[in-house]
């Protein structure tokens, strides 16, 4: 007896078609990700800067401590979120007073007097050579002065090279 193949292969057909209708019809998508806070950088200008300070003679240091004040600035820009940024003050404290920062130029009995609403001392707290701004437009700027100050030894011609290290964090 002889079966027709056409109807044979539709019913096998037909039974596979069952099995893909029983296939799920929903699934489940899982996403990941992160929001992160804002960031801020020091402003591009403000990375690796001389600060130049005017030349003095010995004899401006005749009646006072510190001669060639600087006004000068440091910036950050930040994102829209950050709403303060703290600057840290890091350096060598001054042998002959170690609230100034050490000279290793040629000038003798000078060092770096660093302030911004009051002296930053080399040798302070981190508190006391942090200083905290709040963000305007995006961005934190603050305000310094840099002069030559005597450190208790007897001052001579030179130059007066120092390094300080600025670092950021903000909320």
């Amino acid at each position: 007896m002889r079966l027709p193949t056409l109807p044979l292969l539709l019913a096998i057909t037909a039974s596979l078609d069952i099995t893909a209708a029983l296939a799920a019809t929903t699934g489940t998508l899982t996403f990941q990700g992160v929001v992160n806070a804002g960031t801020c950088n020091l402003n591009a200008g403000d990375v690796n800067r001389t600060i130049t300070l005017p030349a003095v003679k010995v004899s401006d240091f005749d009646t006072t401590d510190s001669a060639g004040e600087h006004d000068f600035e440091l910036a950050a820009d930040c994102d829209s979120d950050v709403k303060n940024v703290i600057f840290q003050f890091a350096g060598t404290p001054s042998a002959g007073n170690a609230e100034l920062f050490a000279n290793t130029g040629t000038s003798g009995g000078t060092a770096l007097w660093l302030a911004s609403t009051g002296i930053i001392p080399a040798n302070g707290t981190e508190v006391q050579r942090s200083r905290t701004v709040a963000t305007s437009a995006s961005k934190a700027v603050l305000p310094l002065k840099a002069a030559y100050h005597k450190t208790g030894e007897a001052i001579t011609h030179g130059t007066l090279a120092s390094a300080v290290t600025v670092s950021i964090t903000y909320n």
